[in-house]
């Protein structure tokens, strides 16, 4: 008789650990957080860029991309697609694509930023924000970015 309770109780003890171990959270999961920047850049080339600035998440960042521009049908605006990687102020990459338009005639710039993973605590970021910005004498550009991230 004994001999059947040490088994039941056995029995016991591995179900409430596959319990516990159930309702434990796999692991954390990513949140999504509000996610703000501003900054300047100035272009080095006809479409290439390096810039600076502060961002919620980055800190004081880096960045440098890559863009074309190709005609609408409007002749004063541009398409506007590319890839930006900005570095934090720890090393970590935040990358990034573009997508959005100029307007030759006034400067003006306005883009969608969707965030496609990077490296350290960005390596599985998503998210998107909107990107506002005016073009400067010279090629350079003064941006503000307002969104989300999920990292």
């Amino acid at each position: 008789m004994f001999g059947i309770f040490k088994s039941m109780s056995r029995l016991l003890v591995v179900a409430c650990a596959c319990v516990t171990f159930l309702a434990l959270p796999q692991q954390a999961s990513a949140v999504v957080r509000p996610y703000a920047a501003s900054g300047t850049a100035q272009f080095t080339g006809p479409t290439t860029f390096v810039g600076s600035g502060q961002a919620r998440h980055l800190g004081r960042y880096s960045e440098a991309g890559s863009l074309a521009f190709t005609p609408t049908g409007d002749p004063a605006v541009l398409h506007v697609e590319g890839t930006i990687v900005y570095t934090a102020a720890n090393g970590d990459e935040l990358h990034a694509s573009v997508s959005g338009e100029l307007n030759g005639a006034t400067g003006a710039v306005n883009a969608t930023v969707t965030y496609t993973g990077g490296t350290g605590r960005f390596a599985s970021a998503s998210g998107s924000s909107t990107l506002t910005g005016q073009l400067g004498a010279g090629g350079s550009v003064t941006v503000s970015v307002r969104g989300t991230i999920d990292y």
